[in-house]
């Protein structure tokens, strides 16, 4: 059995820290008084829109990583039901 490595995005994703990590870095650009594009320089409305991206994404983000985990969850209770049922199947052939 060769199974391919996920790649490194793709363990990031599953990756509970990793989560962490980001939402904290997220939150400390958002109260960060450095940005890409300065409130100051590009008045209110320009200034403001890469904290809405940095948070869209990182919204995005934590979507794509609840999906994975229910996902994988779901898995796991269906394979759990499935030994579950052969292993019923296998006491009452022996009986």
């Amino acid at each position: 059995m060769n199974e391919e490595q996920p790649s490194l995005i793709k363990r990031l994703h599953n990756n509970p820290n990793a989560q962490k990590v980001l939402l904290i870095l997220t939150i400390i650009y958002i109260l960060s008084p450095f940005d890409i594009a300065s409130e100051a320089v590009f008045g209110p409305i320009i200034g403001y829109l890469d904290d809405f991206g940095i948070v869209l994404a990182e919204i995005v983000q934590f979507l794509v990583y609840m999906k994975n985990k229910k996902a994988a969850f779901e898995k796991k209770v269906q394979d759990t039901a499935i030994n579950n049922e052969k292993q019923k199947t296998n006491n009452e052939e022996n009986k």
